[in-house]
Order: structure tokens, then sequence, then C-alpha cells
């Protein structure tokens, strides 16, 4: 059967169109002349027994060029008419929303798992069953000691008894992305417990809502590894900066790529990484190492490509779409 890709994403308008990585390897697709469409994930909704989205077929990409040193930084899209669609009319479904992970996320993947139930034609990429149920921060921990001391935990006891051990945490929301709500938490000494305190308080919502607290790596000031995956083969890394003055990495807000090479111990990480992707089949994912550790797992979306393309002088998009259509 010929290849028919829906991509799900964000509203169009909320889309960075120079950076967003779905709209790369849509731009990649249309060279390769894969017949795609585009749909908001807004639109997918449960009529009767019937799970419906609305659709645009994109019927070309302006510039249509490979080598990312001379493309332009703004591709234009050109859209048909807005069709009604099933699952039935696509051979893949990219569902690409950004987190937060929360019910705006959710209800339409759910969604599309109730549909993907009665066909067997349309694969769902990353599979339904990994985005609704794997945790992105604490994916690592099936890897045994490859993710760093962490706890996962609304109980202040026991977060106080884990930040007390590591001396320095850090604190990372369980749906958030691009580095927000993470902060650094100090626990030395009775004043800073103290303000560790009331930091955990209002992201755990009164030690209600789970949080994850990993040990500070004091590596992450010479930067984190970003890996990328296909069906688990490792397609290129690059070194992610903090920003000045800052442990966090938030390329939105100014943090900068540079070209790497893996370390013995990153090499090593990485291989098991591969072995455990094509165990889960996550066939996209991006994965972010400190000291060799990882500390974020990235399948709801990964994204960088373009950033990734334009530091390294390498086409990463068309492997992927090779990859995938094969």
């Amino acid at each position: 059967m010929k290849t028919n890709i829906l991509w799900i994403t964000d509203p169009w308008s909320t889309l960075d169109h120079t950076k967003d990585t779905t709209l790369r390897l849509a731009q990649e697709a249309a060279l390769l002349g894969v017949h795609q469409s585009w749909c908001d994930v807004k639109s997918i909704r449960l009529e009767g027994n019937e799970v419906y989205f609305d659709t645009k077929p994109i019927l070309s990409v302006e510039p249509l060029e490979p080598k990312p040193p001379k493309r332009s930084p703004l591709p234009s899209f050109v859209f048909g008419p807005t069709e009604t669609s099933t699952i039935a009319d696509f051979t893949q479904l990219h569902y690409r929303p950004d987190p937060p992970i929360d019910q705006a996320y959710l209800h339409p993947l759910q969604l599309l798992a109730l549909a993907k139930r009665g066909n067997k034609n349309c694969q769902i990429i990353n599979p339904p069953e990994v985005l609704i149920v794997q945790n992105e921060k604490f994916e690592a921990a099936a890897l045994g000691s490859l993710m760093p001391p962490s706890l996962v935990s609304s109980q202040w006891p026991q977060l106080l008894k884990f930040g007390q051990a590591q001396g320095r945490t850090v604190l990372k929301p369980l749906h958030e992305a691009q580095s927000h709500g993470i902060e650094l938490l100090d626990w030395r000494n009775k004043d800073a417990t103290e303000h560790s305190r009331e930091i955990l308080e209002l992201s755990t919502r009164h030690f209600s809502t789970p949080i994850i607290l990993q040990r500070y790596l004091e590596g992450i000031a010479q930067g984190e590894t970003r890996l990328w995956y296909v069906d688990g083969k490792l397609l290129a890394c690059v070194k992610k900066h903090p920003l000045t003055g800052d442990f966090r990495v938030n390329m939105d807000q100014g943090s900068r790529l540079t070209a790497t090479q893996l370390t013995k111990k990153e090499k090593a990480t990485s291989l098991k990484i591969s072995k455990h992707l094509k165990s889960r089949k996550i066939r996209l994912a991006a994965i972010d190492l400190i000291e060799g550790y990882a500390t974020d797992f990235n399948f709801t979306s990964p994204g960088l490509i373009p950033q990734m393309e334009a530091v390294l002088g390498t086409n990463l998009a068309l492997p992927v779409i090779k990859k995938l259509i094969q």
C-alpha cells in the first residue's frame, strides 16, 4: 500500500515554521513525492462510533531543496481544501502536539487509539500505548543504572530524605517540556531546605501530585548530549549548552548547539538505549545525556532536526522519512 501520511500537530499559527521538526520532515517527504496531509489536533472528535478529523492535503512545499545550508528559512506550504477524514484514509498518523501532557494532549490521542482498534492498515507513530502509558521523565528507569539517582514522589518525608542524601537536586514536573518548571534545589542547610520545601509544595500542589527529583549532575556545565534515533538506530548527536548563568537548557530561550563526539561511556549508553527503543517499538526518539546518564527521553514530539542540520551541515530529515516509508 502506498504511504499516505497525516501529520497531527498543534494549531498551525502556533508552530515555529523555521524550526519545527514536523514541518521539516513534511518538506522532505514532499520532495520524495509522498502523499501527506496536515491536521490540527483540536479537530479530532468522536461522532457516534466513528473518529473523525479535519485534514488539509499538502499539495506542495517550497522550496524543495534537500541540502539544509541552501534551504529557505521559511518553507511555504500549499494546502488543498479541508476534508473530513478517518483513520482508514491513511497508512501513517504522526501524533506530534507538544507537551504538556495534559487532557488536551491525552484525550485526542485516546480517540486515535480507539479508532486504531479496528484498523490494521494504519500505523500511529509513536504507538499510543507508549505515548499514553510511558512517561518521558522516568522512562530511563528501565535502563537501570543509566538513570541518575532519582525519586518520583509527592510525599514530603521521602522528598526530604532524598534531597538531603543528594545535597542538590533538580526538580522536574512529570508532564512538562522545554525546561518548564525545572528548579535546582539545595538541601545543604536549614534555610536552603526550607526554601526547597516551599518550591516543592507549589510544584506538587500541596504534596498531592508526584514530581521527579534527580541528583544534580555538575557535568551539565559542559552541556548535555542530544541523541536522535530512528527505529532504534542512532541518527545523529549534538551538544546542547545551558543558558548563560543557568544550569537549564532551553532552545527557545537561546541555548546553543555544537557538534560533538560521543565519549566511551556515552557510546555504551547509546547502545543500551537503542535496544530499549527497539523493544518498546518507539520509532522516533531523542534522548538527552549528562555525564553519560540518560536524563530525559523525548518520544512525544522529538525535535531539533532543523537546528541539528544547521550545526552539522547534514540533511537529517531525508533519512528519517526514507526509513518511515520503506
